[in-house]
């Protein structure tokens, strides 16, 4: 695979957390670049440090030390604000527990990004019905998140991720609340997404699901133990 510029870079990034009066370095000094365009696999066992490093990533946390680089912007000390504006245009999040509003409907749900972006709420409802159009939930848009199945859900959050058109996806876990057929539907909507050329993170202990990326990067104990070169990826 040729390199592109990175989108994202972590650079000496590390991550402690303060406990009364004990300190708990829960990421250590992590160096990684992830390139515009790759499939990238984080994996690591529960305690190893796999979601302080997906918050790093995806921007949702600041680093303790070190600096992170969010398409070439060192974000390590920006306002909150400033970031949440930032991370609203170029990552779309999908979480395990699909983290959907009970209240909202499908579209609703998915169009709820775009009002932090000041989009118009016409054109929220037809772009917000046509993501949910190319996940297969047409006919599910007037639905509420408690009327659809586990898959359904995970569908929504998909599309809600893509709300804003991000250059890059972040996934953590999603396949961990589904059975393997649905969770296996899933993994092939964000290769699909990655042939089309957006960037994929997925964030897993299930190396089932790891090796489905281009690249797996191992964790433990707050450092990268290792990187591997997958089969998977764009064919």
């Amino acid at each position: 695979m040729q390199k592109t510029k990175p989108i994202i870079e972590l650079d000496d990034a590390g991550k402690t957390y303060q406990m009364g009066t004990v300190e708990v370095p829960a990421l250590r000094g992590v160096n990684l670049k992830i390139h515009s365009g790759e499939f990238v696999s984080i994996m690591g066992p529960s305690g190893s440090g796999k979601s302080t490093m997906m918050n790093l990533v995806g921007c949702l946390d600041l680093p303790t030390k070190g600096s992170i680089y969010l398409d070439g912007q060192n974000i390590a000390h920006m306002s909150e604000s400033k970031l949440a504006q930032i991370r609203g245009k170029k990552i779309g999040f999908v979480f395990q527990k699909f983290n959907l509003l009970s209240t909202l409907n499908a579209w609703e749900n998915v169009a709820l990004p775009m009002v932090f972006q000041g989009v118009p709420k016409d054109e929220r409802r037809t772009r917000a019905k046509k993501l949910l159009s190319n996940v297969g939930l047409a006919e599910r848009a007037e639905h509420l998140p408690g009327e659809l199945s586990g898959g359904e859900q995970q569908r929504v959050a998909i599309a809600r991720a893509l709300a804003n058109d991000p250059e890059v996806m972040l996934a953590d876990e999603p396949t961990g609340n589904l059975d393997s057929k649905t969770g296996a539907e899933v993994i092939d909507i964000l290769q699909n997404l990655h042939k089309k050329g957006k960037t994929i993170i997925v964030v897993t202990h299930d190396s089932a699901v790891a090796r489905f990326a281009e690249r797996t990067i191992h964790i433990k104990d707050g450092q990268v133990l290792k990187e591997v070169i997958n089969g998977g990826g764009k064919k």
